[in-house]
């Protein structure tokens, strides 16, 4: 009874366009093509992939930068942090193996691994969030010196702003 009920409240605000409609001719029920835009959707093209390279370009100048450094560590805790929710996972199975065994010894020890487990497991998920976020600040630093140089010499800016009050 309650399915019936979550069903029909689902289907509730459904319209004949999202069913699809009877054919009287052919018994059969086509869907109606729908028409809605897409919002938010840009426009991806190589003027968009060109723009993308010349961002991480000035994002991360060069292979000793320290932007680089912590992209490097990011994607190798990332590899740990999978090898570790694989880990995870077959620790899991076994506590599990122990519960169904009724192995009361077997079961604390696996609980221990488990405890033993989230500590190298936090270490990683902070390291990736620490190295993430001084990353972000890196690309800001970059971003923001690389703009300021560019259109804030000679007073671009405020010569654009008085000569067009619409900026």
């Amino acid at each position: 009874m309650l399915g019936v009920c979550v069903v029909v409240l689902l289907l509730w605000k459904s319209t004949k366009g999202d069913r699809g409609s009877f054919d009287k001719n052919n018994n059969d029920v086509s869907p109606q093509p729908r028409k809605h835009k897409l919002r938010g959707s840009g426009l991806i093209d190589d003027a968009f992939w060109k723009n993308v390279k010349k961002l991480i370009k000035v994002a991360i100048p060069n292979y000793t930068c320290k932007e680089f450094k912590y992209l490097i560590t990011l994607t190798l805790l990332l590899v740990l942090r999978t090898q570790m929710s694989i880990w995870l996972a077959d620790i899991n199975g076994k506590v599990v193996k122990a519960i169904v065994e009724k192995n009361f010894k077997k079961f604390c020890f696996r609980i221990f691994n488990l405890m033993l487990f989230a500590i190298p497991s936090s270490a990683v998920n902070s390291g990736m969030d620490y190295f993430s976020k001084l990353m972000a600040v890196g690309f800001r630093e970059r971003l923001t010196k690389y703009f300021h140089d560019a259109y804030l010499q000679q007073m671009f800016y405020y010569k654009i702003c008085n000569l067009d009050s619409r900026i």
